[in-house]
């Protein structure tokens, strides 16, 4: 399987050492660090040190520098794209814009662990104006079909600073149960802990991170095969069946002095950024007939930090409906990974 074949090549990675990283291997006016040992060890003002990246640690301290910040204070990155649907052997077609933020804060743990929180709202587009859309016409049922955004008011979870080296990352991570399993598996988010899988071996969290110029360069995939939240007998119409198979592929390109820079909380971020999935639910393509799936192309950034990463149509929206979205999350309580399909199967009325 394609999972198993990319988890063989992240472990040649860290059994190769040819990550080239040199020896080893969206926050302007951001104070204060991540409490702990490990983050102690790994944050200290004003010393740039080059990274590590054949150790968990430094893979960990690089990715929440990329993804968010390691600060006490929110910083925001954005995201915009276009979705495409291929049907057949029909060239792909155009079907809309989607735009949204995230805010992603991480702390390190005593244990090398890290947990991140934070907020994610996506909204889609309309292709000509770029301005939100409530309602769109399916081009493939004719029908004007009512547009559910994604809101997710509580982003968090735990990177494991080693995961069962017979599972892919994204399994130690509890995302394909937090997406769609919860319902028939009772593991909670955080149950990975000390969980060593069938083989009982366990491999550190590794990346393959690539130095190029003053650049490091970093592809992050996560692929799911999942129960599908909007069930069949729920939401016929919206529904494409009781499995559901999403994935989203980046590329991080991340400046080498802000990364390196031990003193500083997050670094400035561009990312290239694919996605993949069936039809969306509320296209409510459920009983439509027309076999197909979605692909992004889009792009996602943390380059300011400020309100100003976040688009300019997401951010008025955000303000005049949910401002609390804007504000930093509360806690650090763990909660699944939330979904597309998750967020429809709470707020769509079953059909």
């Amino acid at each position: 399987m394609y999972l198993d074949a990319m988890q063989a090549t992240v472990a040649s990675f860290s059994r190769r050492g040819v990550l080239g990283l040199g020896a080893a291997a969206g926050l302007a006016g951001l104070s204060g660090f991540a409490a702990g040992p490990a983050a102690a060890a790994s944050l200290a003002p004003g010393r740039p040190r080059a990274l590590d990246l054949s150790t968990a640690a430094d893979n960990i301290y690089a990715f929440a520098k990329t993804w968010g910040t390691l600060g006490n204070e929110i910083v925001f990155g954005g995201h915009e794209g276009v979705f495409f649907a291929v049907v057949g052997n029909r060239r792909a077609m155009p079907l809309f814009g989607y735009v949204g933020f995230g805010s992603l804060q991480f702390r390190i743990l005593p244990n090398g662990d890290a947990e991140y929180r934070g907020k994610d709202a996506t909204y889609y587009t309309d292709l000509k104006t770029g301005e939100l859309i409530d309602t769109w016409q399916n081009p493939f049922t004719g029908k004007t079909v009512k547009v559910y955004p994604y809101i997710n008011e509580q982003v968090t979870t735990t990177i494991p600073a080693s995961y069962p080296a017979d599972r892919m990352v994204t399994d130690a991570y509890r995302w394909e149960i937090a997406i769609g399993n919860a319902a028939t598996r009772k593991e909670d988010a955080t149950s990975y802990r000390g969980d060593k899988g069938e083989s009982g071996r366990s491999v550190p969290f590794v990346l393959p991170w690539r130095r190029v110029g003053n650049h490091y360069l970093l592809t992050w995939d996560w692929m799911l095969e999942v129960a599908n939240p909007v069930t069949p007998e729920g939401w016929p119409e919206a529904s494409t069946g009781p499995v559901i198979n999403p994935s989203e592929h980046f590329t991080f390109f991340v400046p080498a002095g802000e990364l390196e820079d031990r003193g500083r909380p997050w670094a400035t971020m561009t990312a290239g950024f694919f996605r993949q999935c069936p039809w969306l639910p509320w296209m409510r393509m459920g009983r439509s007939g027309v076999e197909g799936r979605m692909f992004a192309n889009s792009h996602s950034y943390k380059i300011t930090g400020g309100l100003d990463n976040i688009p300019r149509p997401v951010r008025a929206r955000l303000e005049r409906d949910r401002p609390d979205m804007l504000l930093p999350p509360k806690d650090w309580s763990q909660h699944p990974v939330g979904s597309s399909w998750g967020y429809y199967s709470k707020v769509a009325p079953k059909e």
